[in-house]
């Protein structure tokens, strides 16, 4: 036990100090009379708090969801591959699905920060994710080809989206609907979903097994895109405007502690505190599974209290995590866009998102878990260096595209049309397996902090390249739309990672077959 909770809080610290490091560089590299990011000794302590909280906080939180949230997938998935009814399937898939959405931190961190009431935001995901992970759990009892179901399901995506980008006033938020798919998938669904279709799969069996544990959590990221489409169409005056909150860093050490503290303590009827908002969201989720076990599977009271210690640790964790994030990882990941965004070269800004990208893939925690998983199937001929290069390299041109959009203000779907349509064309060429874990890799690449950092540095580089400070919906047309395209990169890397694997595996083949042509060898063998 000991040794997990060193694993997980050096495993947390590896995803926080990275950006850390990163602010603090830019604060030393200097840009005319001063540097590109000012920081004085006030602020590189809030930087330090935060980060040790929210090492604290996730670090906890992966130890909770790895004995708790994962092992409550692992369980119904594995009971409800035995249940004959499928009416019985379909209602806790359903609510598992949705009710885990809810204590999604990438989606509690997104809804704090945009004007929508939270309630709405997040209750229409999670209803999302819960009609595809059903959607996608009926896939893998019946042993469904996931190619094919990504191919229907994509297209009555865009189907969608072009209806409304018909309608001028609603296709401004498109950016923002497509984030809402890559802000499903993150440190708490990610591991939960995972168990889910690994357990039904292996339960079920077949030849298939392997392919079908995989794919669940790209159907999942699915279902926010096209439940936000209907709720825009349902209300087509749109959303609220997007009020950036100007942050000019710490002026006094009495201001970090009541930030700190706002952020954990409700102060309104719609701000209740990481305290509240993080009980709200794992409460649903014990009494569904409470009712699911006396049910169906009941388990011994010993294992009872340890998935109990789990969902404890997940609730100290999760509320420790995300105090820090909107409390200082948010705010001074504004405040670099703000002052990255002076810059008058936009080359360097774009240079620096891409430096940024290259190393946020490297921040989220379940990348590696992709990376050991991709190196397991492939029996190591693909290195967890490779796939973490490519991978980095992906998101960094993710973000310097999300960059390249705020600066110059051109249409999302020139990027995601063309790059879905490649995923899809390479679907049918990768091996089953490599399409399976390329789209659940997009959900392991946009996970905290892209949405505690990359998005709120990007809305900062908007805010200065617009009217200094206006208030406006331009923010959901330019600066959204950074998740979506995080998520979309892993999507193509992986699958040409597969296609490079398929061909040298065939290679190895041919070599082998070729042995023994030779004269010579047949006069060694008839020695």
């Amino acid at each position: 036990m000991q040794n997990r909770y060193v694993k997980s809080f050096l495993s947390s610290a590896m995803s926080i100090l990275p950006m850390i490091v990163i602010v603090i560089l830019l604060s030393f590299i200097p840009y005319g009379s001063f540097t590109i990011v000012p920081l004085d000794w006030l602020n590189y302590l809030a930087l330090i708090i935060g980060a040790l909280i929210m090492i604290g906080g996730l670090g906890l939180f992966q130890v909770g969801a790895a004995t708790g949230l994962a092992k409550v997938g692992e369980y119904m998935g594995s009971s409800l591959s035995r249940q004959k009814s499928i009416v019985v399937v379909i209602i806790f898939s359903f609510l598992l699905g949705a009710l885990i959405t809810c204590a999604e931190p990438s989606i509690l961190i997104v809804s704090s920060q945009v004007d929508i009431s939270p309630f709405l935001l997040i209750g229409v995901i999670a209803t999302g994710v819960g009609i595809f992970v059903v959607i996608g759990v009926i896939r893998v009892v019946f042993h469904g080809s996931l190619k094919i179901w990504y191919l229907f399901f994509y297209f009555i995506v865009f189907a969608l989206l072009c209806l409304i980008s018909i309608d001028e006033d609603m296709a401004q938020f498109m950016p923002f609907i497509f984030d809402s798919g890559g802000i499903t998938t993150g440190s708490a669904t990610v591991p939960f979903i995972l168990s889910l279709g690994a357990g039904i799969a292996i339960v079920r069996g077949g030849r298939k097994s392997t392919e079908d544990s995989f794919g669940l959590v790209g159907m999942a990221s699915v279902g926010p895109i096209i439940s936000m489409v209907f709720l825009l169409l349902l209300n087509k005056s749109g959303f609220s405007a997007y009020v950036v909150n100007w942050f000019d860093g710490f002026s006094n050490f009495g201001e970090i502690g009541k930030r700190l503290l706002d952020a954990l303590i409700p102060t309104s009827s719609t701000h209740f505190g990481t305290l509240l908002e993080v009980l709200v969201a794992l409460i649903p989720i014990i009494i569904i599974f409470v009712i699911y076990n006396f049910i169906y599977i009941k388990l011994p009271k010993n294992k009872i209290k340890e998935l109990m210690i789990g969902f404890g640790l997940s609730y100290v964790g999760l509320v420790v995590f995300l105090t820090g994030v909107n409390s200082i990882m948010s705010p001074f990941g504004s405040f670099v866009g703000v002052y990255v965004g002076l810059i008058e070269e936009e080359w360097v800004i774009i240079l620096i998102a891409f430096i940024i990208g290259l190393v946020t893939v490297l921040c989220e925690p379940a990348v590696h878990v992709l990376t050991n998983q991709i190196s397991d199937i492939s029996d190591g001929h693909v290195s967890k260096k490779t796939v973490l290069l490519s991978l980095s390299l992906g998101v960094g041109v993710a973000i310097a595209l999300a960059t390249a959009r705020s600066l110059f203000n051109f249409s999302i779907l020139y990027i995601v049309v063309p790059g879905y349509i490649l995923s899809i064309v390479l679907m049918f060429i990768t091996p089953n397996i490599y399409t399976a874990m390329a789209f659940d890799a997009g959900g392991t690449a946009s996970g905290p902090m892209s949405v505690s950092f990359v998005l709120p540095m990007v809305i900062g580089i908007t805010y200065s390249k617009t009217e200094f400070g206006s208030e406006s919906v331009e923010y959901y047309t330019r600066s959204f739309g950074v998740v979506a395209l995080i998520a979309l990169t892993p999507i193509i890397t992986v699958q040409i990672l597969g296609i490079v694997e398929s061909l040298k595996v065939r290679t190895r083949l041919r070599l082998m077959s070729n042995v023994g042509d030779d004269p010579l060898d047949a006069e060694i063998i008839h020695f």
